[in-house]
């Protein structure tokens, strides 16, 4: 009797010491796996919303830029070289950073970074004398961080180079301020009227005009409506109308 009761009893021990191992081993093997798959749906969940976070920054981008042109002789050879200035508008609520410019099919890496709702610009030099006297032109494009590509509101300059000398040919929106006679100290502010009530409106021109000239031409970037303020001495208020450019209408008059 002494001996089946102890061998019964080594039996159930075993039998308890085997259920224990095996559910030991069964955590040991399952709960660092369903830890593994926890933790690879969290980082899936962190992608989804970093994902979509970067697709909403993509929409939300909201950048203009146009093209201003100039002439500057080449410092040892005095023949003349094509300078382009782009103007960036960042209209958004997001920070813009410039990282790609092409140029027809020259390709720049740049660093232009547009913080919300300003205006920067920056001088693009180093371009190559075109090898005929016919024009040529100049296709702008900027590319941003976030995969946005934005072309000029000014359109592509035309850049001659004849006989040494350069010169530009560009479709540029004008208001051209003539003055019925000479007055000093005027002071012009030009502001571009968004026509989306969720944009804000863009200040282009900010500055004392040169005294004693009798007609100011001053390049806007855009097509639409503007309001023009023209005052003397900083008070008195000449001109506080709009006027409108588009591809049909290049210039826009005022007269003081």
């Amino acid at each position: 009797m002494l001996t089946i009761g102890s061998s019964c009893r080594r039996r159930g021990i075993s039998t308890v010491l085997g259920v224990i191992i095996f559910v030991g081993i069964m955590f040991s093997a399952v709960i660092p796996m369903f830890l593994v798959m926890n933790q690879a749906d969290t980082l899936h969940e962190i992608r989804k919303v970093e994902v979509g976070r970067l697709d909403e920054e993509h929409a939300m981008e909201n950048v203009f830029f146009h093209l201003e042109t100039s002439i500057e002789p080449d410092p040892e050879t005095g023949i003349d070289k094509p300078i382009i200035t782009l103007v960036f508008y960042n209209r958004g609520e997001l920070a813009v950073r410039i990282i790609h410019v092409w140029i027809n099919d020259e390709l720049r890496n740049v660093n232009y970074l547009i913080p919300p709702t300003d205006q920067n610009s920056w001088i693009l030099r180093g371009f190559e004398n075109p090898p005929t006297e016919d024009p040529v032109s100049f296709s702008v494009r900027a590319v941003t961080d976030r995969g946005n590509i934005f072309l000029p509101t000014s359109g592509n300059p035309e850049y001659s180079f004849i006989s040494g000398v350069g010169s530009w040919e560009n479709n540029v929106y004008t208001i051209y301020i003539m003055m019925t006679d000479t007055r000093p100290q005027l002071h012009a502010l030009i502001t571009f009227l968004d026509p989306d009530p969720e944009d804000p409106d863009i200040i282009v021109f900010n500055d004392n005009l040169e005294n004693n000239q009798e007609g100011y031409p001053l390049g806007v970037p855009f097509p639409g409506t503007y309001l023009i303020i023209v005052t003397q001495f900083h008070e008195t208020i000449l001109f506080d109308e709009t006027r409108t450019v588009g591809p049909g209408n290049l210039a826009a008059l005022v007269i003081i």
